[in-house]
């Protein structure tokens, strides 16, 4: 039987003062499930995923996460299971090693340790033939795009929320992302909620696109 692992139940979103952007959302999110939030720029994409990890905070219902209210947990338990990737990424100057590991040295995920050579495996993975000691500032955005993934799956989050994954990659490299993110779901029991404007590859079964529109979600797929 399904584990149900995100709930919302009757979930607004508005900026003080401004009008309301998110209105009256209701979802279940299975783990394993690969969720697909499309919608037009400005639409509000950014805002939903970052809703779950609480860099925003709804306005009005709930989200629950194993059953329990969101707001229950301490920000580092959250940030530790709900990983976002936000869709410029981030590198730091030194190594793709120090890239990699630099969020290990976080209190959020101080109970965890890098691993080198699951790294390198990931990299490969991932066909990034760049050696660990390669300067992380001379990458390109696609590559710093594919590191910062690496990065979120070596921390072993239960859910990633990817901001536009492939938006600096082309349609080869993205389509490559997209395989690899349902082979990851297959292996590492992760649940993905990915936001993108774009259309996707994806060859699976157990995957829903849904679409934000006039404020709310609609079934797509």
């Amino acid at each position: 039987m399904p584990h149900t692992i995100l709930k919302l139940h009757d979930v607004s979103f508005n900026y003080p003062g401004e009008n309301t952007i998110l209105q009256d959302m209701n979802l279940e999110i299975n783990r394993n499930d690969l969720i697909i939030i499309k919608g037009e720029s400005g639409a509000g994409k950014s805002t939903f995923l970052q809703l779950f990890n609480r860099f925003c905070d709804s306005s009005k219902g709930r989200i629950l996460f194993h059953e329990k209210d969101l707001n229950k947990y301490k920000i580092d338990q959250i940030r530790r299971s709900l990983i976002y990737l936000p869709q410029l990424p981030v590198a730091i100057e030194g190594t793709i090693e120090k890239n990699l590991a630099f969020p290990f040295s976080f209190h959020s995920h101080k109970n965890k340790k890098f691993n080198p050579v699951k790294a390198r495996e990931w990299l490969d993975y991932f066909q990034l033939n760049l050696p660990l000691h390669h300067d992380g500032l001379k990458l390109s955005i696609g590559q710093k795009q594919r590191i910062a993934l690496i990065r979120s799956i070596l921390l072993e989050p239960e859910v990633l929320l990817l901001d536009e994954p492939g938006s600096a990659l082309d349609s080869n490299n993205k389509r490559l992302i997209e395989q690899k993110i349902e082979h990851i779901i297959d292996s590492t029991n992760v649940t993905v909620l990915m936001a993108t404007h774009s259309e996707v590859s994806f060859t699976g079964t157990h995957y829903r696109i849904l679409r934000l529109k006039d404020k709310n979600l609609m079934v797509e797929q």
